[in-house]
C-alpha cells in the first residue's frame, strides 16, 4: 500500500495539480478539512462546493477520501496545531508507505517513486522493528513572474515518507531511523499571488517566527532583474536558501515539465546491512 494524505486550506486550489502527479500510482489519498473552516492561527477560509465537485469529477477510481475534523485548538500554537493535524491524518492511512504532502508539492515522475518504495516492501511487515522516514529535496519556488519562476535548487531536505503512524513534529519524527532518498519534490511555496502569500504569512505555522511584514515587502521587490543580487534569503535559516534562479514558463504545469526533462529522478538506495542492524537494536529496545 502507498497512502497520500494532504492537509487542504485556503490553498485548496492547488490540490489537483499536485494529485496529478501520483495519482495512478498510490492506493489512497485522504484530504483533512477542519470542520469549522479554520486555519492553524484560527481564522476562517472558504472551499467553494465548486472544489469537491471538481475532485469527485477527478476521482474516476474513487481513491481519494475527505476527512472532517476539528484541528484548529485555541490553546494551541499554529505550529502544534499543525503537528497535531498531521499525526491524526497520519493514523487515517493504515498500513504501508505513508506519504504526508503539502497541496503545494509536487512528486513529479512518481512511477519511478512508486516502483522505488514498493522494492522495500519488507519494511512495513513489522513497522515497529524496521521503523524509517524518507527525506525528500525540496525545489522551492519564489515568485511568479510574468515570463517565469524564481526558485531555490540547493540541498535543503524535508521528512515526508514513513512507514510509521506517529511524527514527533510537524511531518518529521527524531526518533527513528532518517534516510536522504534524493527524491526531487517542487514546492510551490512562495510563487503565488500578492493575495495569497500575505494570507499565507499571517496564518501558517511560522507565522510568529520572523517579521512577516517586512520579509514581504522584500518579496514583492524581487523581479527578473534583480534577483541575481540577492543571496542567502531563507527567513528563519538564510543559508539555506543561497540562490535563486530563473526558469522560463508560462503556467505552472509547463514549469513542471521543463525541470522534469532537466532532472531525472533518481532515488537513493537503502542500504539492507543498516536496515537489518538497526531492527536488531530496535527489538533489543523493545524487548
Amino acid at each position: 500500500m502507498i497512502s497520500v494524505s494532504y492537509l487542504v486550506s485556503y490553498d485548496y486550489n492547488m490540490l489537483l495539480t499536485s494529485i496529478k502527479q501520483l495519482y495512478d500510482d498510490v492506493d489512497k489519498i485522504v484530504l483533512a478539512i477542519d470542520s469549522e473552516s479554520k486555519t492553524w492561527s484560527g481564522n476562517t477560509f472558504k472551499i467553494p462546493d465548486s472544489f469537491f465537485d471538481e475532485v469527485k469529477l477527478f476521482d474516476k477510481k474513487n481513491k481519494i477520501q475527505l476527512y472532517f475534523d476539528q484541528f484548529y485548538l485555541p490553546n494551541l500554537t499554529p505550529m502544534e496545531c499543525e503537528s497535531r493535524e498531521r499525526n491524526m491524518v497520519l493514523k487515517k492511512l493504515g498500513k504501508g508507505w505513508k506519504i504526508q504532502l503539502d497541496v503545494d508539492e509536487y512528486v513529479y515522475d512518481f512511477k519511478k517513486i512508486a516502483k522505488y518504495l514498493n522494492k522495500y516492501w519488507y519494511l512495513n511487515l513489522f513497522p515497529k522493528l524496521t521503523p524509517i522516514c524518507f527525506q525528500g529535496k525540496l525545489i522551492t519556488l519564489f515568485r511568479e513572474l510574468p515570463d517565469g519562476y524564481l526558485y531555490i535548487d540547493n540541498k535543503e531536505k524535508f521528512p515526508f515518507i514513513t512507514n510509521q503512524t506517529v511524527n514527533t513534529y510537524t511531518r518529521s519524527n527524531d526518533k527513528i531511523k532518517n534516510h536522504f532518498s534524493n527524491i526531487k519534490v517542487i514546492h510551490q511555496s512562495w510563487a503565488r499571488s500578492e493575495e495569497q502569500i500575505y494570507f499565507k504569512i499571517k496564518n501558517w505555522g511560522h507565522r510568529d517566527d520572523f517579521d512577516t511584514e517586512k520579509y514581504f515587502q522584500f518579496w514583492q521587490s524581487l523581479d527578473s532583474s534583480n534577483y541575481k543580487e540577492f543571496k542567502d534569503i531563507h527567513p528563519l535559516v538564510p543559508e539555506v536558501w543561497n540562490v535563486l534562479e530563473f526558469m522560463p514558463s508560462n503556467s505552472i504545469d509547463d514549469l513542471i515539465a521543463k525541470f522534469e526533462s532537466n532532472n531525472v529522478q533518481v532515488p537513493e538506495p537503502l542500504s539492507n546491512k543498516m536496515i537489518f542492524k538497526a531492527g536488531i537494536k530496535r527489538l533489543i529496545r523493545l524487548k
